[in-house]
């Protein structure tokens, strides 16, 4: 059968399907074409031959219009097939049985009041990008039925954000504002309707961003100011307090087996409990890095409260014991030692699922947060039939935490292991998929081996199961590491926060593609957001983002908070030690840099940033011997060539920099993405060459 697609565009096609071989030649003549149009306008009605006439050929005589009408209607009769056409006195009247158009379905499911139908079929205006420059007339007709289609699909996409807003689909009422506003870009009504369907989402950032981008259409597109209502709502949202739900945080399942191998076991059930009641909008749930050390219980529940900003915790232990286990979690309020909530669970390991489920929904049922129906099904989805597939992820989730190349290369073995047994299991392909991204964006493996790895696992997690967080976190992560793809990743990160609002994680690596867009504010809300979710983390991103946007001493305030957490943290010493050095205490930074570089121990990423940082202070003998100390390295194995580019940029040679970060851009090598902004390559900025690797990179 054959396809006719007049919207958005114009083609016929051999078949139905998006591949299949257009049809050039006579029959996609543009009179053709237009007469096609008319046609399927028309139906369920014929379209009189005189009007198809007088609107096609308006200029000619009725003896050679009528003559070229004929012509046309036997071409394409040739090319639809017998009966396609077909001829009602004086008029003519598509078939649909015989012929697909888009343009009948659309008419249909509007005549039908089916406003999804409408939205999905909907692709574009009618004949875009059209014209039949003989015909005044027609293009008259055209722009008609143009405002028809458009009002009819409009009006489909607020019925159908109303439906959702009620329905409490935050996700999909997102997705249709942002059609809506689309449709009309200048509209203050509609940008308004996304930003409160942003904020509601959790993307408050993205609301009060849209406000300015809503702003500079109307000044560029328009030569308007900005539309008041919009703007005081931006201002609105920016200025008001966050009001978010008093937080909860899973205290680490204390173990009461002897066998020290069940310690990963107590410790998966925490992570996962976790992560059920981080897909919950109405919960705020502190993550598993700032709760784990607190796994000994050195301190009264009420410290441990104030010192997460918690109201209520959640404090269990676990006893396994062969193909049985037994769980007792109870849920306190920090401030009056009330207990709001608590079970004993004693059950088959195979159950172990449904108690993580169980015990997300009667946390959730304590504190009396409302769930939306996907939020309910999402929280009681199992991850695997396979329970022991289950133990060998958990077994790769221990390792992957400590993040080290060793540890991560291990995680991965863990992880194919489990999906060895359970190739289905999709978050173990998106756990594999962060650890390769972080081995290529440490320099440890050659990112042309890892990214693809990367972006392959993240995908399969996506295919098999496409409402996962962790999936859609992890493959916007590539596609910043690895495809430059920021519309694609900032999408992708959006959707994972949309199913996962208390992902600290998302929110900071979100926060990391921000902040190499040169977008600081969302940057930092980002990332403050990530530290109000794990309180004892992410100090050291929202430091390096200080320091990009040129905040130094409020960069080395946060570093050094950073340091004191975890003074072997090599990350948090450089970053301090960037801070000092930028900030003008030059023999400070130098000193951070260099413990940075003896707690990394055989890490190379920190080396080339103090040789960089030597050559800037005129210690060139120093950046030197780094330099052939990262030389003798690369002979033995892979080294980033990211690195090279940080020396010879600290001694000044820009075109040897050069050489290398373009190399490193190519492979994608270290953090290539985030150079625009970097202050470790701000020497080169202003270099033409420097210049076309941004345009390069999607970047100028």
């Amino acid at each position: 059968m054959v396809t006719v697609q007049l919207l958005g565009g114009a083609s016929l096609r051999s078949g139905d399907a998006p591949g299949d071989a257009p049809l050039g030649g006579p029959p996609a003549q543009r009179h053709r074409i237009a007469l096609l149009a008319l046609v399927a306008a028309s139906w369920p009605q014929p379209l009189p031959r005189d009007r198809a006439m007088a609107l096609l050929w308006p200029e000619r005589s009725i003896a050679s219009a009528r003559a070229l009408l004929s012509l046309a209607v036997h071409v394409l009769r040739g090319a639809l097939g017998e009966g396609a056409l077909a001829s009602t006195g004086a008029g003519l009247l598509l078939d649909p049985s015989r012929v697909r158009c888009d343009l009948y379905d659309l008419r249909a499911a509007i005549a039908a009041g089916d406003v999804e139908r409408v939205v999905q079929l909907f692709s574009g205006p009618l004949l875009d990008g059209f014209h039949l420059g003989d015909s005044t007339e027609f293009g008259y007709w055209l722009d008609e039925r143009r405002r028809e289609l458009g009002h009819a699909y409009v009006g489909a996409l607020r019925t159908l954000a109303e439906r959702q807003r009620q329905a409490g689909d935050v996700h999909g009422h997102v997705g249709t504002c942002l059609r809506l506003v689309a449709a009309d870009p200048h509209s203050g009504v509609y940008a308004q309707a996304l930003m409160h369907a942003l904020d509601a989402a959790g993307d408050r950032a993205g609301a009060i961003q849209h406000a300015a981008e809503h702003a500079r259409r109307l000044r560029q597109d328009l030569d308007l100011a900005p539309d008041p209502a919009v703007s005081a709502l931006g201002e609105r949202l920016r200025d008001a307090a966050v009001r978010r739900p008093p937080a909860v945080a899973v205290l680490p399942f204390l173990t009461l087996a002897s066998d020290p191998e069940n310690e990963y076991f107590a410790d998966g059930i925490t992570e996962d409990v976790i992560a059920h009641l981080s897909k919950i909008r109405a919960l705020t749930v502190i993550s598993r890095a700032s709760v784990m050390p607190f796994k000994q219980r050195r301190r009264t529940l009420q410290e441990i409260g104030a010192a997460l900003g918690a109201a209520t915790l959640l404090d269990g232990s676990v006893r396994r014991a062969g193909d049985r286990v037994r769980i007792v979690a109870t849920l306190v309020d920090v401030a009056t030692h009330r207990q709001l909530w608590a079970e004993t669970y004693d059950r088959q390991l195979t159950d172990i699922f449904a108690i993580q489920t169980d015990v997300a929904l009667h946390i959730a049922d304590a504190l009396e947060a409302e769930l939306t129906r996907d939020e309910r099904a999402r929280v009681g989805r199992e991850p695997t039939v396979d329970v022991q597939a289950y133990q060998l992820f958990l077994r790769g989730r221990q390792s992957f935490i400590t993040y080290t190349p060793q540890a991560l290369t291990r995680a991965i073995e863990h992880f194919d292991r489990a999906l060895a047994r359970d190739p289905s299991f999709a978050l173990a392909h998106a756990s594999r998929a962060l650890a390769y991204a972080e081995l290529a964006e440490h320099g440890t493996v050659a990112p042309e081996i890892a990214y693809p790895r990367a972006r392959d696992a993240a995908a399969t997690a996506l295919r098999i199961d496409p409402t996962s967080g962790e999936a859609h976190c992890t493959m916007a992560y590539v596609q910043t590491l690895w495809e430059l793809d920021w519309a694609g990743a900032e999408r992708g990160f959006r959707r994972a926060l949309e199913l996962s609002p208390s992902s600290a994680d998302t929110h900071d690596l979100f926060g990391r593609l921000c902040t190499a867009l040169e977008r600081y504010d969302e940057a930092l809300a980002l990332l403050q957001r990530a530290r109000e979710l794990d309180p004892l983390a992410h100090r050291v991103d929202v430091a390096t983002t200080l320091l990009r946007a040129g905040r130094y001493a409020e960069g080395a305030v946060h570093a050094a908070e950073a340091v004191e957490l975890e003074p072997d943290d090599s990350r948090a010493r450089a970053t301090l030690g960037w801070a000092h050095f930028l900030g003008g205490r030059r023999a400070a930074g130098l000193a951070e840099l260099e413990r940075a570089v003896a707690v990394a121990g055989e890490g190379t990423l920190w080396i080339g940033q103090l040789g960089e940082a030597y050559g800037l202070a005129g210690d060139t003998e120093r950046a030197h011997a780094i330099l052939a100390e990262i030389e003798a390295r690369a002979a033995r194995g892979y080294v980033s060539p990211y690195l090279f580019a940080y020396v010879h940029t600290g001694l000044g040679d820009a075109d040897r920099a050069l050489d290398w970060l373009e190399r490193a851009v190519a492979t994608r090598a270290g953090p290539a993405y985030g150079i625009k902004g970097s202050f470790l390559f701000a020497p080169l900025h202003g270099h033409p060459r420097f210049d076309a690797l941004l345009r390069q990179m999607g970047l100028a």
